[in-house]
């Protein structure tokens, strides 16, 4: 009998032992209502954050586009015991989170720009590197509009709205605005990109953490800044009068 018991204890320790060696999540938990407070930025980036499907298995950003791009899976934040995300695991979406996620691709759940709550703040000032080797910075591009542009290679929305996008640089060519487009991309899948399709902004590269500071929840995401730094306008997905919407308040700042 005590055979039997020192073999269940060490049985038992090997196991726990095992479990904390194969389960990326222990001593983390799911997030609850209340843990996260409201307008905390989360930026879903592998290589910052680890991000683990539904078998655990730790996937890179190339995957993680493709999963959110399919509109089946949605990430839920773990935390450990001082409510730091630590974690996301991709789980599997209900029909009614897909067809919301569905909705927002098609510009139909468009962010309403007027209740943003960035709007009236200060841009926060970046030094940023495009893939032509041009350098940016927001603090010297003062008395000029600001127009920022978030997305990734594999957003359909994304892709969709340049044609749009590269008309404004063109409309607004000899006039005091920037044109500026932050993509998540590494530069050589952007430069591959380019080989086939037109994207006429100025492109960042690696823009995870440009993303996560100006709380980029959803893309495409436009954001643009006033000749005082000050951001006036912002608005998430595609919608029918996206080229418009853009076009009126570069205008209307153009002329304050």
């Amino acid at each position: 009998m005590l055979s039997v018991k020192i073999y269940f204890v060490l049985f038992f320790n090997f196991f726990i032992a095992y479990s904390q060696t194969t389960n990326p999540l222990v001593g983390l938990k799911l997030a609850g209502p209340g843990d996260i407070k409201p307008g905390t930025g989360m930026q879903l980036d592998p290589n910052s954050t680890p991000i683990y499907d539904e078998q655990l298995k730790k996937i890179n950003t190339e995957d993680l586009m493709k999963f959110m791009m399919s509109n089946e899976f949605i990430p839920e934040p773990y935390l450990d015991e001082t409510k730091t995300v630590k974690a996301f695991v991709l789980r599997r979406a209900t029909p009614d989170e897909t067809a919301m996620m569905e909705k927002l691709q098609r510009g139909e759940m468009a962010m309403d720009q007027q209740k943003n709550e960035l709007i009236g703040t200060k841009g926060i000032d970046f030094n940023l590197k495009d893939i032509k080797g041009k350098t940016h910075k927001l603090s010297e591009l003062k008395e000029k509009v600001v127009l920022l542009n978030f997305w990734f290679v594999e957003c359909k929305p994304c892709i969709t709205e340049m044609p749009e996008l590269n008309d404004l640089v063109k409309e607004f060519k000899d006039q005091d605005v920037e044109f500026i487009s932050i993509a998540l991309n590494a530069e050589k899948e952007i430069k591959k990109f380019l080989k086939k399709n037109t994207f006429n902004y100025s492109i960042i590269s690696d823009g995870q953490a440009t993303a996560q500071t100006y709380q980029v929840k959803g893309y495409p995401t436009n954001i643009i800044i006033d000749k005082s730094g000050i951001i006036q306008y912002v608005s998430t997905g595609v919608g029918p009068n996206n080229k418009e919407n853009l076009q009126k308040a570069v205008n209307q700042l153009l002329r304050n």
